[in-house]
């Protein structure tokens, strides 16, 4: 699983988590840990890389099992390939020469972020309001927030219902009608400084961001909305506890006739939102502290479970009980094949024709005459043992109890040993699969094609001919493996074979 896979799917994984907290423990724990739980899966999604751990689920997978996987995430979160992949295969393109799928995520990726932008512009160029001169009211809030640098607080006579916008030097733009120093004006300014002080405008640029690059997510659409909710409801939180909880009914008050103003939405703004006042009210009537303790044990379960589900396998050289796993698997099969003797694949029909007796008809001599040579082949690695780590055949899957076909042996390979060409051939392709990681396909004669997986490095490229024994590539462990190892797969006119019997010495 590479960097995009492993975001996509921790990042995903995490939103699914925060989901199953706020439906169940909604109303027992604080209602200000939710945003930060948000933004946590936010920037999962937002870091293509791959973070190995001891506790990740996936060390508990087999090989083979773990390839699978990661095929069937990659078909169901990452509609777009060339974004999740290095492949090198030829993608379907247009003139350009950039992939189709790419190119739609790309412009409507610009396009949504335009919309943000240029609304966000639109809003600040018109509502620059006058600031309001320092008063003992508004100092005392100040005060009971402890800012350290002070925002700005506007008002305007084109906004009916406050808002907060500025990332670096927030603004609180509150409506003109509102009468300085009255109690509606100071839980009003309040809500304001809540959201300042919790750096909810921040918090949305992120979550932006976020949906732009992941804007054919469901999940991500979701995490958004369901975020911009929590934030209200924790800065109502926020304010509860500030002030106390003797002015919930005000509170609530104010809340439902803010509401009634209708303000309109603007992009990357914090303000009073129309859509969740019911379920706000319920929570202001409802608040009661809850400890801090509880918010701090729920956060520390949550990054367990995260690093479990959001996480990939640790190195097999780390992971307790893998050695005595690998010790295992080494000593499965050792076949011995020295590099000099070459091997050779016999057709069962071409054997069949030579144990013709002499005396038969001239025409069926010259049949057997008139068959082709097979091609003699070498072991593709340049020891003269070589130990199979995982032989060719129908094994079980773990994930879904059925039996599944390893189309190859892997051979046991030190990181960068050569990899050599089997026999002369043409290298047909030079690209990167989820399971396979970078793997390397040669075409020979009499239909037989071999393939080399898990790379790390391509030393020739697709079309290059190359002779019996040049160094193709370097052993790796890309894809999912549980070491470095060289995967060698054999196809005859189309169909998989196993390599121990098609290069198996005559």
């Amino acid at each position: 699983m590479n960097g995009v896979q492993a975001a996509i799917f921790g990042g995903s994984a995490m939103i699914l988590m925060v989901l199953a907290l706020r439906l169940f423990l909604k109303k027992h724990l604080p209602r200000g840990i939710f945003p930060a739980l948000w933004c946590a899966a936010a920037v999962r999604l937002l870091l293509p890389i791959t973070i190995p751990s001891h506790l990740s689920v996936w060390n508990l997978l087999h090989t083979s099992v773990a390839a699978q996987a990661d095929g069937v995430i990659s078909d169901v979160l990452t509609p777009f390939p060339s974004l999740a992949t290095n492949s090198t295969a030829e993608p379907a393109a247009d003139i350009t020469g950039i992939s189709p799928m790419l190119l739609i995520w790309l412009v409507c990726a610009i396009l949504l972020a335009a919309y943000f932008a240029v609304g966000y512009a639109c809003m600040v160029r018109q509502f620059r309001g006058t600031r309001l001169a320092p008063q003992p009211s508004i100092d005392a809030l100040l005060d009971r927030f402890r800012f350290s640098r002070d925002p700005h607080i506007c008002v305007s006579n084109s906004r009916r219902a406050p808002l907060t916008f500025g990332v670096f030097r927030p603004t609180v733009l509150l409506p003109e009608d509102l009468p300085v120093g009255d109690a509606q004006f100071q839980l009003v300014l309040a809500h304001e400084l809540a959201h300042i002080r919790r750096k909810d405008c921040l918090r949305k640029l992120l979550l932006t961001v976020c949906l732009c690059l992941y804007w054919w997510n469901p999940l991500v659409w979701m995490m958004v909305w369901l975020a911009n909710r929590d934030m209200e409801l924790a800065g109502d939180e926020a304010v509860l506890r500030a002030l106390g909880p003797d002015c919930r009914k005000a509170y609530a008050l104010t809340l439902l006739d803010m509401a009634q103003r209708n303000p309109k939405s603007a992009p990357l703004c914090s303000g009073f939102a129309k859509s969740s006042a019911e379920e706000r009210i319920r929570a202001i009537l409802s608040f009661k502290r809850i400890p801090a303790w509880v918010g701090i044990c729920v956060s520390v379960l949550f990054v367990l479970t995260a690093s479990v589900f959001t996480t990939q396998a640790a190195s097999p050289n780390t992971i307790p009980g893998q050695e005595s796993v690998m010790q295992e698997e080494l000593s499965e099969e050792t076949v011995t094949a020295p590099k000099t003797e070459p091997v050779q694949i016999v057709p069962s029909d071409q054997t069949e024709l030579q144990e013709v007796e002499p005396e038969e008809s001239l025409q069926t001599e010259q049949v057997v005459s008139e068959q082709p040579e097979a091609p003699m082949y070498i072991w593709p690695l340049e020891n003269i043992e070589v130990s199979v780590t995982d032989a060719f055949g129908y094994r079980t899957n773990a994930l879904t109890g059925k039996e599944s076909l390893h189309p190859g042996v892997d051979l046991a390979a030190d990181y960068g040993t050569n990899v050599l060409a089997v026999a002369d051939g043409i290298v047909l392709d030079c690209s990167y699969d989820a399971a396979y990681g970078y793997i390397l396909t040669l075409e020979h004669e009499n239909g037989v094609q071999t393939q080399y997986a898990h790379l790390s490095e391509f030393l020739v490229n697709a079309g290059a001919e190359v002779r019996q024994g040049q160094i193709i590539a370097k052993t790796g462990d890309s894809g999912w493996t549980t070491g470095p190892h060289l995967h060698l797969g054999v196809l005859i006119n189309g169909e998989t074979a196993d390599p121990l019997e098609a290069l198996k010495s005559k």
